[in-house]
């Protein structure tokens, strides 16, 4: 006969990963990397026939970095997980594996994460892409954690890359003026001692969900028939990115502020001792109604989604990036990662910097 579970599964939510493993896994280094091409805010209001400001309003992006003609995102990813090894200070060659999150890489085949693993020089690394949209970085993470827990890896490179660019309908005024182009990393590495003041790192627990259903709101639709095509999202625009502004808006922020504190519920922790939330950076409005419904100061969130717009998967990594160049990332710090976006899915997990080897 099997055991009653029933009180067992109502004390956490769904989707959430066991008990604490006996690996620590600690989190060492973080990169980015950027296109030199900047297109303004400005630029697009002009473009579209808007007012001056009407974008920045009502998402707080400036500016954000698009790549050019003739270039790879699959640079930038590499260009990141190099300056995440250097951050970390271990060579490649300790690399197990190699975790790509992204929409759509330069080719269908191979993988982002084969080509990244090449051109670090790791010599026998394997790796996947993990496409989930704007929560992929924390779900790569948090499968990245799984691999090390498990003994399957030591050291993994999570590295999330995105050129949403491709995915524009520059004549869409919901979408035209939020996306943008970049690449974060992370280097995440296993230790069998316990954390303690030299060597603080560790990751815990994760928490996912999905609601496939209203899937359509946030959508990159292809030319072959899709579930959503007969339904109340209609026919998509193969190879560009649409939302439902309204109901994204409203979904965003309930569904950004259940993970955050269901992630610190999850891990035993209250928001308090959270020292830096970093989440998706959807766009600022989002934002800055989520920390209100948190009823948290302005500098216990990482923000940098008005020098980069919206990179879905890769806006985690970069706004963590950004943090830790602005020493705000330090050996000890406890942060707390949350996305939500596409499919629809979310994602949360929490991190205490260890800034050296473990």
């Amino acid at each position: 006969m099997m055991p009653d579970m029933s009180e067992a599964a109502n004390t956490v939510p769904s989707g959430t990963t066991p008990s604490t493993p006996a690996v620590r896994v600690a989190p060492i280094g973080v990169g980015s990397a950027l296109p030199d091409g900047v297109v303004t805010s400005a630029e697009i209001e002009e473009r579209l026939g808007l007012d001056p400001d009407w974008l920045v309003k009502r998402t707080h992006i400036l500016e954000r970095r698009i790549l050019g003609p003739g270039e790879k995102l699959t640079d930038l990813a590499l260009t990141a997980s190099q300056r995440a090894l250097e951050d970390a200070g271990i060579p490649a060659t300790d690399v197990d594996f190699v975790i790509a999150a992204c929409l759509q890489s330069d080719d269908i085949a191979p993988s982002m994460a084969a080509v990244v693993a090449d051109g670090l020089g790791t010599d026998h690394a394997g790796g996947f892409d993990l496409s989930s949209g704007c929560s992929g970085f924390v779900a790569s993470v948090a499968t990245a954690a799984g691999l090390i827990e498990s003994g399957r890896a030591r050291t993994v490179v999570v590295v999330a890359a995105e050129a949403m660019s491709r995915l524009t309908d520059k004549t869409d005024r919901a979408t035209a003026g939020l996306l943008g182009d970049g690449a974060g990393a992370i280097v995440l590495r296993g230790a069998s001692t316990p954390a303690d003041d030299r060597h603080p790192g560790r990751t815990g627990r994760s928490l996912f969900g999905s609601d496939g259903a209203n899937g359509g709101t946030v959508r990159v639709a292809t030319d072959h028939p899709s579930v959503y095509d007969a339904g109340e999202f209609g026919p998509g625009k193969a190879g560009q990115v649409q939302m439902n502004g309204f109901d994204t808006y409203k979904t965003a922020v309930n569904r950004f502020e259940s993970t955050v504190r269901d992630t610190a519920t999850i891990n035993d922790t209250t928001l308090e001792d959270v020292d830096l939330i970093v989440l998706h950076q959807a766009n600022g409005r989002i934002l800055d109604a989520v920390r209100k419904r948190l009823d948290l100061p302005e500098e216990r969130f990482a923000t940098s989604v008005h020098s980069h717009g919206n990179t879905s998967a890769a806006s985690i990594a970069l706004a963590l990036a950004d943090a830790r160049a602005q020493g705000r990332v330090v050996p000890g710090t406890r942060l707390l990662l949350a996305g939500f976006g596409s499919g629809l899915a979310w994602a949360g997990i929490t991190l205490t910097w260890e800034g050296t080897p473990a």
